[in-house]
């Protein structure tokens, strides 16, 4: 959701119309020093946190001091740094729980690692563009793929960038630019896969889930190490990737385009769930 989006934050005029937004500062500040803290898995001083989210160190003491006391930060007498708090896995938890994507996308998820023995991962779009990942079915393999829940992605990651770029969503920051005959492929096929770009070892497939507007509000991939996920492999599971897409887009009321494929013989993902 983007600021446009968010109930009352405008006044309107007499047409009813927005004027101008209506947000509370302190709120923007905390965010702000949340997702820094995100980024730094060894937290950060109150020095780097005041620099980093462009705030004056008096005024970026007294914010921490404030998210100390409520459990959103907590803070290290011995380095003098601050990192997210508790009261953070509660709001996650609950967050990831009632978000209907992965709510319906959970049982694919788990019949995909199962029928593949790949990690299958859920990915979440972000409102500034990144990408996060939220709910992960771990792989069956002895050799492990080590991304885990609450990795974060950059807008150009490989693969996913290129899926949210070949079904754009309005309100969101423009997609990274590909060329028009690979995003058509996409669309055409209604999967990716890409071999060696995140890592050499590393392989990864992926669809979209999408929302009531058609746009991706969640990409299901699987990941493979070396042979365990080729351009053999691919073809072979890519129609329940393709069809596990479409039965959770329309789960959680979602519309799926209309150039979205429909796999010839569409695999039953529900024989043999239980």
């Amino acid at each position: 959701m983007t600021k446009a989006e968010v109930p009352g934050s405008g006044t309107t005029d007499e047409r009813g119309e927005q004027t101008g937004e209506q947000l509370v500062p302190a709120v923007s500040r905390a965010t702000r020093v949340l997702e820094t803290l995100v980024q730094q898995s060894a937290g950060a001083t109150l020095t780097e946190l005041a620099k980093r989210c462009a705030l004056a160190k008096s005024t970026a003491s007294v914010l921490l001091r404030t998210m100390v006391v409520e459990g959103l930060v907590v803070y290290d007498q011995e380095t003098r740094r601050y990192n997210l708090g508790p009261l953070l896995v509660e709001f996650g938890v609950a967050a990831i729980a009632r978000t209907s994507a992965v709510a319906a996308s959970r049982t694919y998820m788990e019949w995909l690692a199962e029928r593949t023995e790949l990690a299958c991962l859920a990915i979440q779009p972000m409102p500034d563009g990144h990408f996060t990942a939220i709910a992960k079915i771990e792989s069956r393999k002895a050799v492990k793929v080590t991304i885990e829940v609450g990795s974060r992605f950059d807008r150009t990651t490989p693969l996913i960038s290129r899926l949210a770029a070949a079904w754009p969503g309005r309100g969101r920051p423009g997609p990274v630019s590909f060329p028009d005959s690979e995003l058509e492929q996409l669309r055409a096929q209604g999967y990716g896969a890409v071999y060696g770009e995140y890592r050499p070892e590393l392989n990864v497939l992926g669809v979209p889930v999408f929302d009531r507007d058609g746009v991706p509000c969640l990409f299901i991939a699987l990941l493979g190490m070396g042979d365990d996920l080729t351009v053999e492999g691919v073809a072979g599971i890519a129609d329940y990737l393709v069809t596990a897409s479409r039965e959770i887009s329309s789960r959680i009321g979602g519309h799926i385009p209309a150039d979205y494929p429909t796999p010839a013989g569409a695999p039953d993902l529900d024989a043999g769930r239980g």
